[in-house]
């Protein structure tokens, strides 16, 4: 995420941390757990992603930021590094994206185990953005696409007018670590997350949060 974007403040009260988008009362940047992945995550995202403190793209960056990078969508200039990541024949690259069932029928994934690095891609936005940055980019018509079942609702708390069914970014980076065997990063992701949404609230509020560990 290029941090000439200024993250807005949720309080007039104190300065948002441009890199976790809390007031810096609450910055919990030395909190992140640095987990090593065994796969990529690419994060395609709106500029207004850029701006939103309840953006949890970001803390999937702070937690591990060499296997994490996040992409500015623009619709008349595609992300060149991220078609690289595509082109590359080491990669297996997939994209992320509720379908409808009559749409599963035609975009099944083989999952079959190769030797190549599972590349995942996930748009970041509101519903109706994500939709229309699938629409407008030609480059991911053609991936193979995971739709996730997740076993319980979203726990995303922060933003209004959620989509049912629907998980937020770092919710997606959940279960894909779990699909990909990564149990321990998961947790250690989830709760994180916990924490973000915890110091957020009481950010809001003008308050700071008290032991405020992601363990």
């Amino acid at each position: 995420m290029n941090h000439i974007y200024k993250v807005k403040q949720i309080t007039k009260l104190y300065e948002s941390c441009n890199k976790c988008g809390l007031p810096i009362i609450n910055c919990i940047c030395d909190k992140a757990p640095q987990i090593q992945m065994k796969c990529k995550i690419l994060i395609l995202s709106t500029e207004r992603e850029f701006y939103r403190p309840s953006n949890t793209a970001r803390l999937l960056k702070l937690a591990n930021p060499t296997d994490t990078e996040i992409f500015l969508w623009q619709r008349k200039n595609k992300p060149e590094k991220l078609l690289e990541y595509l082109k590359n024949p080491a990669y297996e690259p997939y994209l992320l994206f509720p379908l409808q069932e009559e749409e599963k029928q035609n975009r099944k994934v083989d999952t079959a185990k190769t030797k190549k690095l599972p590349v995942f891609i996930i748009i970041d936005g509101i519903w109706k953005e994500a939709r229309k940055i699938f629409r407008k980019s030609d480059y991911l018509q053609k991936l193979p696409i995971i739709s996730l079942k997740p076993d319980h609702k979203s726990r995303y708390e922060l933003r209004r007018g959620a989509e049912e069914g629907n998980l937020c970014t770092i919710e997606v980076a959940i279960e894909i670590l779990k699909l990909n065997n990564e149990k321990e990063n998961s947790q250690k992701l989830e709760n994180y997350f916990n924490l973000f949404q915890k110091s957020f609230r009481a950010g809001k509020s003008g308050h700071e949060v008290k032991n405020n560990s992601s363990s």
